[in-house]
Order: structure tokens, then C-alpha cells, then sequence
């Protein structure tokens, strides 16, 4: 009998397959315990857009002729199809969907790299997405934005392993895909592709691998010029560019915020960047790949610059140990574990059927919990019941802007950041007055009467929180410490016989709220 090559390729046994998938989505549905607070926002805009097409003017807020770039256009309005379809539910398995395909591409370019080694490819795919999981893999549209992106690293690498350039025909379908779906990740796909080009040119100097290059860059032309096929044209590849880079959104909003020690997060990745880093540093000689240390050093700096940045930092810089490990990870166990391997093979179907039935429980589970759970959901219910969404404007913080929009109403601000910058919005610089606003940089009262709301939302977080009580104008509705909500309407919207019954309404729940806690 011949004995097996060290090289053959050998599948590991389909147990742990289905392990090292079903993990994922266990976990998956173990830490989505409510989707993420932008999904109120997205879902506004995916409605608007089903019911009334593309637009230029801002129609969510209460502000007047903001010009808007709907950057994600394509995705909020396929959240808001399968929310109206399905609920809650339909979105949670969205999130599924998505990373599966997300372990399903990473698990495809580790097993192209490393020569498949399947089982190696296995190991990285799980550590990768599991360290995905933590923190980004989310009801936003970077999920689908990941799943384009380890698409465009798949087709690149098939097409150097092969020389075949019929690979690369996907390069421009990406490139109009995720210009429609998010626009504002459109030019990362192109900075994915720069150490490509970078190691398609032969030196011996960078040990650059060297292929052919006419077919890549005729992709990556044709790519460029498809990215002007939306309904924004040029203002939607150029969204980054007016979008980001603002001081007060740096400052404001935490995931811009840069690299620090001080966050869990960025010690995380911290300890995932050294660990690779010194991978890199020790296979530097002979199996070395420029691209794949441009790839690591580029996402690295984006991820110092912004603590978002270290999504594509996980995305791209784990899979290439694939390549370095390929021949020093075992191909095939039956050579450490010999007579053993019936008994692993019976504790893999015992794994695998338990990792099964948790991920179809906890499913079963997550249909009877309320993921869409919003701390302003009562006293936004209160507003739906007193007021006409029509005739009234709301104040609101800037996370909670999202979910008055999705209520029907009109407020203030909300997390589309980069609408409220007046060189986007061609109007006035919002976010900076909010900004000022939380930061005691502007008289409360000349902001207040600035806007005359007719209806105030305010959080405990929130400047204005113990501010209103002195303005005789306004007459308190609703007041919860214990999920640190007020709201506050204007009295000329009440009879004076409604706005006596609201404040013996109030007196008598303050009273009572006294006499129980003493």
C-alpha cells in the first residue's frame, strides 16, 4: 500500500464542518440581544424610499431643504422589506444569512491560500468570524459590505492562483453592488485592491510575486466607472470624502473615535495585531507576501484612526495564516490520534447535534423576546397618542432621533451624522450646534427658543434634562427616572382645562411616587 503524501489533501471528517459553521451562529444568536440602535434610522429611510422612491431633500427631520445623499439606499430599503415581511425575526436571520456567507468566503480563501489545508482553513475561518462577532456583526450595512469585500480578496487570489481573467469579470458587479448598498465603504474596495496591484509588478527588491497585470487593471477601469451607477451619481463615491474627517463627529461619536488603551475594545485588538504581527515578522523570509503585509498595515492604520476601522483590520489580516501555516498545520489528525478517531468521530456528531439544537433554540427563543426593546419606547408612546406626527416638531438626542423617525415624527437630529454637516446638507451646520449644545457651549434657553419645539424628548444624558422645568411655556408630560425620560410639550397645544388636568395628573403620580419610596 502506498502511504499517504504529507501534500494530499485530506477533508476533515463533516462533523466538523457543521461545528465549526453552527458555532458561529450560536454565538451569533447568543450575543444579539437587541439589534443595533441605527437600525430605527435605516428602517425610516428603507420605508420612505418603498413608499415614495429615491430622494435629494431630507424628508425624516424637522429641518427644511437639507440636501441628502441616501448612501445606503439599497440596503435600508431591504432592511425595511424584510422587517415589514417578517419583523424583528426577519432581520435577525439577515444577520445569520450574512455571516454564514461571511464564514463560508473566509473558509474559501484560506482553503485557496493554504493549498487546502482544510482543516487549518476551518480553525482561521472560526477565530476570524468569532472575533467579527464581538463587535461587528450587526443589523447595519457593514455586514453586507464585508461579505462584498472578502468577495473582491476571493476573486483576486482565484485569479492569481489560476492566470484566468474570467474571475476578475466580478470586480465591476461588486463595484455596483456595494456603491448601491453602501456607498461610503465603495473606495475601500479599491484600497483592498492597491497591495494587489502593488504585488502584480515583478521585483526582486519588494519580492513582489509579479502576474499579469492588463486584465486586473482593465477590472478595477471598468469597476471605477461603474461606481457612477446609482441614483446619486458622483456624489455618492464621493460621500466619504464630505462625510468624515469632521472634528465634532470625532469627538462626539464613539466608534470615530481614535485608537486608546482605554477602551476593552482597542486592547483586544491590541493583542490580535501583535500576535499577527509577529506571525508576519517570523515567515518574513521566503514566504512572504507583499500583499497580504500591505493589507495588514493599511487596515492596522485605519483602525488607530477610528475604532470602526478595525472591522476590516479583522477582515483581512487573519486569513493570510493560512498561507504561512499551510505546511506546518497537521492535514490530516489520524496520524496524532490513530485508533482514537472513532471516538472523536462520535464526540463530533455529539457536538455537532448539540450545537444544532442550541442555535434552532435559541432561534425558537429569539421570536418570543423583543429585540427592537427602545428605553424611549413609552414616552415616544405617549407622544403618538397625544400628538399628530403631521403638525408637531420633536427634540430629541442624537441616538434617540432614529426611533422618533421611525415612529412617524419629525426631530431634531438624529444618527445620520453626516446629514446635519452643513457641507452636505448645504444648509446649516446642525451637528455642530448639537455638538456645542451637550458641551455647555450654547445658551440653552436662546437654542431652545431658537426652535420653539412643540414636543421635547429628553433623555437623562442629555443637557437639557433638568433644564426645562423653567420655562413657563412648557408644561411637563411625562417623567421617569428609572429609564431617565422626560418629555415636555408646549401649553399653547392644550386648552387651559386639558393643561390642569395634565399637571393634577402629574402632582397626583409625583405624590404617590414619594409615598412609596418612603
Amino acid at each position: 500500500m502506498v502511504k499517504k503524501s504529507q501534500k494530499e489533501n485530506v477533508k476533515p471528517n463533516k462533523w466538523l464542518y457543521i461545528i465549526l459553521f453552527t458555532l458561529p451562529l450560536l454565538c451569533c444568536l447568543l450575543i444579539t440581544n437587541q439589534l443595533d440602535n441605527d437600525i430605527w434610522y435605516l428602517l425610516s429611510e428603507g420605508r420612505y424610499i418603498f413608499e415614495n422612491g429615491i430622494y435629494n431633500i431630507d424628508p425624516l427631520s424637522m429641518h427644511n431643504g437639507l440636501h441628502v445623499v441616501v448612501q445606503n439606499w439599497l440596503s435600508a430599503t431591504s432592511f425595511w422589506v424584510i422587517f415589514d415581511l417578517f419583523g424583528q425575526m426577519g432581520l435577525v436571520t439577515l444577520i445569520l444569512i450574512c455571516n454564514f456567507f461571511i464564514c463560508l468566503l473566509l473558509y474559501k480563501i484560506c482553503v485557496l491560500i493554504s493549498d487546502k489545508n482544510y482543516i487549518l482553513s476551518l480553525v482561521i475561518m472560526f477565530a476570524t468570524d468569532i472575533t467579527l462577532l464581538s463587535h461587528y456583526i450587526v443589523s447595519r450595512p457593514q455586514i453586507l459590505s464585508f461579505i462584498v469585500l472578502l468577495s473582491l480578496i476571493y476573486v483576486l487570489e482565484l485569479y492569481i492562483k489560476s492566470d484566468n481573467a474570467k474571475y476578475l469579470i466580478w470586480i465591476p458587479i461588486l463595484s455596483l453592488i456595494e456603491v448601491n448598498m453602501h456607498a461610503s465603504l465603495w473606495w475601500m474596495l479599491f484600497l483592498f485592491m492597491l497591495p494587489y496591484v502593488i504585488d502584480s509588478f515583478k521585483s526582486e527588491l519588494l519580492r513582489t510575486q509579479g502576474y499579469r497585470k492588463k486584465p486586473l487593471f482593465l477590472a478595477i477601469g471598468i469597476a471605477l466607472l461603474v461606481g457612477l451607477i446609482n441614483p446619486y451619481g458622483y456624489k455618492a463615491i464621493t460621500f466619504i470624502f464630505t462625510s468624515y474627517g469632521d472634528s465634532y463627529m470625532h469627538k462626539f461619536i464613539g466608534e470615530l473615535l481614535p485608537f486608546s488603551f482605554n477602551k476593552l475594545l482597542c486592547k483586544q485588538m491590541f493583542s490580535i495585531m501583535l500576535a499577527v504581527g509577529l506571525i508576519y515578522t517570523f515567515f518574513r523570509e521566503g514566504k512572504i507576501k507583499i500583499r497580504y503585509i500591505c493589507l495588514f498595515c493599511g487596515t492596522l492604520l485605519l483602525g488607530f484612526m477610528s475604532v470602526k476601522g478595525f472591522s476590516h483590520f479583522i477582515l483581512v489580516s487573519i486569513f493570510p495564516l493560512a498561507y504561512f501555516f499551510k505546511d506546518l498545520f497537521p492535514r490530516d489528525f489520524s496520524d496524532v490520534f490513530g485508533n482514537l478517531n472513532k471516538v472523536f468521530n462520535i464526540l463530533g456528531i455529539a457536538i455537532g447535534v448539540l450545537c444544532i439544537a442550541g442555535s434552532i433554540t435559541l432561534f425558537i427563543f429569539k421570536f418570543q423576546s423583543n429585540l427592537m426593546e427602545n428605553p424611549a419606547e413609552k414616552p415616544m408612546q405617549l407622544i403618538s397618542e397625544t400628538f399628530d406626527a403631521d403638525k408637531v416638531t420633536v427634540y430629541s438626542s442624537f441616538n434617540d432621533g432614529g426611533y422618533v423617525e421611525f415612529q412617524g415624527f419629525k426631530p431634531y437630529i438624529d444618527p445620520r451624522a453626516e446629514l446635519y454637516l452643513k457641507k452636505n446638507n448645504k444648509k446649516a451646520d446642525i451637528f455642530k450646534e448639537y455638538y456645542e449644545l451637550q458641551h455647555n457651549q450654547l445658551v440653552k434657553s436662546d437654542f431652545v427658543k431658537k426652535y420653539d419645539f412643540d414636543v421635547m424628548l429628553i433623555g437623562v444624558t442629555d443637557k437639557l434634562y433638568n433644564e426645562m422645568y423653567g420655562y413657563d411655556n412648557y408644561i411637563i408630560l411625562y417623567d421617569n427616572s428609572e429609564i431617565g425620560y422626560r418629555v415636555f410639550a408646549k401649553k399653547d397645544l392644550f386648552t387651559e382645562e386639558q393643561i390642569n388636568k395634565i399637571t393634577e395628573s402629574y402632582n397626583n403620580a409625583t405624590n404617590k411616587k414619594i409615598i412609596s419610596e418612603n
